[in-house]
């Protein structure tokens, strides 16, 4: 029972916080594109990459953060804290320029697939050594005249 309420708990959490960050960054985004067009190449980069790390970030932190306090079913727990990306189709707007009307699916796929691959990644451990890449142990050759290239 105890398990249950505890993912129940990260699953409500992660949704309530999820969709208040988008909620954010929808409000974010005219904030940052607001005034004067960009004064040159490189701001218009980092105003797109503002935008985009502001609606794409949440998703995978979220669904990783609901399955480390959840404790198990990291996996599912991430894709059921990401629920919220199925309001899409209220929220997506009912004309995008060169896209069709039913266009809400992609971004509803991206958010959940985002929350599955965050609770993936969040239930993942280090080795007990503390290396994030397991080491390949080097082969030495007795015999160094066979790989010599003159």
């Amino acid at each position: 029972m105890k398990l249950f309420f505890r993912i129940s708990l990260a699953i409500l959490f992660g949704n309530l916080l999820g969709y208040g960050l988008f909620r954010l960054a929808a409000w974010a985004t005219p904030q940052i594109w607001q005034g004067e067009p960009p004064s040159s190449f490189g701001m218009l980069l980092v105003r797109i990459g503002l935008t985009a790390m502001s609606f794409a970030t949440p998703p995978v932190l979220i669904g990783a953060l609901a399955a480390r306090v959840a404790g198990r079913y990291t996996p599912w727990v991430g894709l059921a804290s990401a629920a919220w990306g199925l309001t899409a189709r209220q929220w997506w707007p009912a004309t995008v320029p060169l896209l069709p009307p039913e266009s809400w699916v992609a971004p509803m796929m991206l958010i959940l697939l985002s929350g599955l691959v965050g609770g993936w990644l969040g239930g993942g451990r280090l080795p007990p050594n503390g290396d994030a890449l397991p080491q390949v142990p080097e082969v030495v050759s007795s015999d160094s005249s066979k790989d010599s290239i003159i």
